[in-house]
C-alpha cells in the first residue's frame, strides 16, 4: 500500500475543517425532508463503461497526461459505479415513494440497446408488462458511464492559505490548493413504463475537485513540501486518480438524486405524463387529485398484491363520477378510503385514447 495512505486521516481533518468532508447522507439529509416523488421506480441497466481506451481515464486511469496506457476498470470491474450504491443514495435522499433494482445483470447490460431499437421488441414488452404487474410506476434506466480523463486545473485561489499555514504551522499540505476536473459523465432516463418514451433525460458532471498536497502526492512530495511551498510541488497521477475517483462517483450521484427531486423535474413529469395525479392531505382525509386533457374512462386502485375489493371499487366510481371541466383540462376528485390511509397505494388512470398514468401513495420511503 503506499505511503499516501497514511496521510488520508490529516487530510480529511483539514476538509473537514472546509466543510469538504462530508458523507452523502449529510448531504441529502435536507433534500430527504422534502416530499418524495409520487412513484414507484424499478432501476435497471447500470454505469457501465463507455470509454475510449486509448486514453486515460477517472476510471480507467488517472491524470491526463499521465504516461503509460490506461489500466483496466477499477477493481476490474466495467461498473464502478454499483447499482447498490445508487440504490442507497437516492433511497437516502428519499426521491420515489418506492424504489427497485432489477435483479438480472444480464438483462440490465442488455436493456440500453433494447430500448434505442425501439418499443416493438417483444422482450421490453414483456419486461415493461411485468414491472407494471409488479406495481410500479416508471422505469429508470442507467445509460452509461463514459469515462474521461482527469484534466489539472493548476493552483486555485486558496494558495495563500496554504502559504500562511505552512510558513506558521508547518501544515501548508492538508490546504487544498489544487484544482482538478473529471471528464466522466453520467447519462439516465427516467422513462414511461407503458411505452418506454423518455420523459426525462439528465447528463450527470461532477464539476471541480480541489486536492490538497497530502491527496495529489506521494511521500517524495511530502518530503519536498518541507523546503518549498506545497502547492508548488508536483502532483503524482496514481494518488490523483485514487483521490477524485470517489468525488467524482458520489458527486454524481447526489447530482441525479437532487435533479431527479428538483420541483422542475416534478413538473414536467406531470406534463409529459397522460394524466397528473396528486393527493391532497386535508382535514376531512386524503384527496385524490386527477387533472388531464382527456377525460378519464378507467381507474384502478392497487393496494398491497393488486387484487380488486369493493372498498377499490368503490373509490374508482366516485373518482369517475367527479369528473369537471376547468379551462382546457378534466378534473376529478375523491377521498382516499379511510380505511387505506397509511398503506402503500396505486392510482392507475386510463384515458379516452387508451393512454394510462399510475401514481403510488402512502408511507413508504425510498428504499
Amino acid at each position: 500500500m503506499r505511503t499516501h495512505r497514511h496521510f488520508r486521516g490529516a487530510a480529511c481533518l483539514a476538509a473537514l475543517l472546509l466543510a469538504g468532508c462530508q458523507s452523502p447522507a449529510t448531504e441529502l439529509s435536507s433534500l430527504a425532508e422534502a416530499p418524495p416523488l409520487d412513484y414507484a421506480v424499478l432501476v435497471t441497466g447500470g454505469a457501465f463503461l463507455a470509454a475510449d481506451t486509448a486514453r486515460a481515464g477517472t476510471f480507467t486511469g488517472g491524470l491526463a497526461d499521465a504516461e503509460g496506457p490506461p489500466a483496466m476498470a477499477v477493481a476490474g470491474r466495467d461498473e464502478p459505479i454499483a447499482m447498490a450504491t445508487l440504490l442507497e443514495v437516492l433511497g437516502q435522499g428519499r426521491v420515489f415513494r418506492r424504489l427497485e433494482a432489477d435483479p438480472d445483470e444480464v438483462h440490465r447490460r442488455a436493456i440500453g440497446k433494447v430500448l434505442q431499437a425501439g418499443g416493438g421488441d417483444l422482450s421490453l414488452q414483456g419486461f415493461l408488462q411485468d414491472a407494471r404487474d409488479r406495481g410500479f410506476d416508471m422505469l429508470l434506466v442507467v445509460e452509461e458511464l463514459v469515462d474521461g480523463p482527469i484534466e489539472a486545473q493548476g493552483i486555485n485561489g486558496r494558495w495563500p492559505v496554504t502559504l500562511v499555514t505552512w510558513l506558521l504551522l508547518g501544515v501548508g499540505m492538508m490546504i487544498p490548493d489544487h484544482t482538478f476536473e473529471s471528464g466522466a459523465t453520467l447519462r439516465v432516463t427516467l422513462r414511461d413504463l407503458q411505452t418506454g418514451r423518455v420523459l426525462h433525460d439528465p447528463l450527470l458532471i461532477s464539476g471541480p475537485i480541489d486536492l490538497s498536497l497530502t491527496e495529489r502526492s506521494d511521500f517524495l512530495g511530502l518530503l519536498a513540501s518541507i523546503l518549498v511551498p506545497p502547492f508548488w510541488v508536483g502532483d503524482d497521477p496514481e494518488n490523483v486518480g485514487d483521490a477524485v475517483r470517489p468525488v467524482v462517483e458520489r458527486r454524481l450521484l447526489l447530482s441525479l438524486a437532487r435533479d431527479l427531486k428538483s420541483e422542475s423535474v416534478r413538473q414536467r413529469l406531470r406534463e409529459r405524463s397522460a394524466a397528473a395525479i396528486s393527493m391532497l392531505e386535508q382535514e376531512g382525509g386524503s384527496l385524490v387529485v386527477v387533472e388531464s386533457v382527456e377525460s378519464l374512462t378507467v381507474v384502478r386502485l392497487r393496494v398491497g398484491t393488486g387484487a380488486r375489493t369493493a372498498i377499490a371499487d368503490t373509490f374508482a366510481h366516485e373518482l369517475l363520477g367527479s369528473m369537471r371541466r376547468e379551462g382546457d383540462k378534466f378534473r376529478y376528485e375523491a377521498l382516499l378510503p379511510a380505511g387505506l390511509r397509511g398503506i402503500e397505494v396505486q392510482v392507475l388512470v386510463g384515458t379516452i385514447r387508451g393512454d394510462v398514468a399510475s401514481a403510488t401513495f402512502g408511507p413508504g420511503r425510498a428504499r
